[in-house]
């Protein structure tokens, strides 16, 4: 029993530093290139021929990794809403545990509907 409140106790602690994220703006969209983009060396190793990036190939991986930076936010809001759901799973899951001349069914009650509403 002692256990399971500190399970519960340590999800709650975790829990409660964790405030919403606000969702990432959409990027804006880069300016059109030149037409003709020219491609110029950007690193150089001795022995092998340098390796070139047009500005129009740049623009296009950091869109990429925009959009990649925005699902990731929106994975990691999803990840603590689970976790929050699991802490309250653990709490109804507590209350069914304890004997019943030690319950209180009120409580008990409450809890089985808040998770329900949850769902």
């Amino acid at each position: 029993m002692k256990s399971v409140r500190r399970v519960r106790d340590k999800l709650r602690t975790g829990l409660a530093g964790l405030r919403p994220v606000p969702p990432a703006p959409e990027p804006t969209p880069a300016p059109a290139p030149a037409p003709a983009p020219a491609r110029q060396p950007v690193r150089s190793t001795p022995g092998r021929a340098p390796e070139t990036v047009t500005a129009q190939e740049t623009i296009r991986q950091v869109t990429q990794l925009r959009r990649r930076i925005a699902e990731l936010e929106s994975e990691v809001q999803e990840n603590r809403r689970l976790n929050r759901r699991l802490a309250e799973l653990t709490d109804v899951v507590q209350e069914l545990l304890i004997p019943i001349s030690q319950r209180d069914e009120d409580k008990l009650r409450e809890r089985l509907e808040k998770y329900s509403e949850s769902l």
